[in-house]
């Protein structure tokens, strides 16, 4: 059955690691900048970051995760993704010329029963609606860190 994805996406923002590494870190200000990403509830214990979230896609179908995190290095931030999808996603943060390359991983399989029987014939259109959500993680990163001017109200 075909039900386990592979993700990738690299950007570059003209902004310090330190301001990229500061906004992911803050697990519980996520839904502030991305956009269909709610933070539910901060599971966060004294030595680690941990957040139940719910991912909105663009088509309307929800996931929810609980996202722990597993390993730190100056350059790399990854966690554990238990829920809907059980697996791991990394975002790295790299300094360029005028900025930060940022690259996000993702390999997970699906868990809940909707997405196990959707993903044999959709896979395809899942994997689109991730890239969606993930242009989204740019742009509201990007806005974030200053960089775009806030929609007008």
């Amino acid at each position: 059955m075909r039900t386990h994805y592979r993700f990738g996406s690299t950007w570059i923002v003209p902004s310090s690691t330190e301001a990229v590494r500061a906004l992911l870190e803050d697990v519980r200000g996520y839904g502030a900048w991305w956009p269909g990403v709610r933070v539910v509830e901060d599971v966060s214990s004294a030595t680690r970051r941990a957040a139940r979230l719910e991912v909105r896609a663009p088509i309307g179908y929800r996931i929810r995760i609980t996202i722990i995190e597993s390993l730190t290095a100056d350059d790399e931030l990854r966690v554990l993704m238990r829920g809907d999808l059980h697996g791991w996603c990394m975002w790295r943060m790299v300094p360029v010329r005028g900025g930060t390359r940022v690259a996000f991983a993702q390999e997970v399989e699906a868990q809940s029963r909707p997405l196990r029987l959707a993903s044999p014939v959709f896979h395809h259109m899942l994997a689109a609606q991730h890239e969606r959500i993930m242009q989204a993680a740019e742009t509201g990163m990007r806005r974030a860190l200053g960089e775009v001017p806030a929609d007008p109200a």
